[in-house]
């Protein structure tokens, strides 16, 4: 008899208080498993700015790698210190890009931007392009006949210097300095001329080749030139043609 009054009682307390409200119910934890669901889904959403630009480090690696490779070197990619402040300010989950006519070596950048919104950056970066050449071992003056002994290989960004730098030491052997070389500098091209440069009115085989056919001819130099480079040559019939200069003294024009 006590339990069902009590329980009487009860229900006379619940039918008083009325319907509990639904924003009064308390409402289910989210469960273990549903957490871990969300948790993947929101992290691929938004990447962080160290993905974001790891994936830009890998676009300009790919980019630069050929090169490197053609000269046995080394890449080296800095992105710019500011790069994680304005990254957090990405509104999206933004696409990582290249900016078209962006250089494979030297100072360039990394792109991104929103595909559904008006937003898009580009960050600074710089890849460094590492390969061995050779440097003067000493002060050179101009004049000097370089032998093996008078330089060393030394790692150098060959994209710090726009104008190029000798990368073979083979082009080095018996060439003459035309000007001072400072010691542990790379050596530009320019500044040594090959035991085969010739000069003007020096005599040249010429090889003249066309659809079918390839002929060959004797004539003059009209200018300086080292093999490898443009070289304008006069006939013995007094016609003019250009070509490259090889190292066996011959002159390549493909009519």
């Amino acid at each position: 008899m006590k339990r069902s009054g009590c329980a009487a009682s009860a229900a006379l307390v619940l039918a008083s208080i009325g319907p509990v409200p639904l924003w009064a119910a308390p409402t289910a934890a989210p469960s273990r498993s549903a957490q871990a669901e969300a948790a993947p889904t929101a992290a691929l959403e938004r990447p962080s700015a160290a993905d974001l630009l790891e994936r830009g480090r890998q676009l300009l690696e790919a980019r630069a790698a050929a090169t490197a490779a053609a000269l046995g070197g080394r890449i080296d990619v800095h992105v710019a210190d500011q790069a994680a402040e304005r990254l957090a300010q990405v509104p999206c989950s933004p696409q990582v890009f290249l900016p078209a006519g962006g250089r494979p070596t030297g100072k360039t950048s990394i792109g991104l931007r929103c595909t559904h919104q008006p937003w898009q950056v580009r960050i600074p970066a710089e890849v460094a392009l590492l390969v061995p050449v050779p440097v003067p071992s000493r002060p050179l003056p101009a004049g000097t006949v370089l032998r093996e002994s008078d330089w060393s290989l030394s790692e150098v960004n060959v994209a710090a210097w726009p104008r190029g730098v000798t990368t073979d030491p083979r082009q080095l052997e018996g060439a003459t300095t035309t000007r001072p070389l400072k010691a542990g500098e790379p050596i530009p091209p320019q500044a040594v001329q090959s035991r085969s440069h010739l000069g003007p009115g020096d005599p040249v085989q010429v090889v003249l080749s066309g659809a079918g056919f390839t002929i060959k001819a004797t004539g003059k130099m009209l200018h300086q030139a080292s093999p490898g480079q443009p070289a304008r040559v006069q006939l013995d019939s007094g016609r003019t043609v250009a070509g490259i200069l090889r190292e066996d003294r011959e002159i390549e024009v493909n009519l």
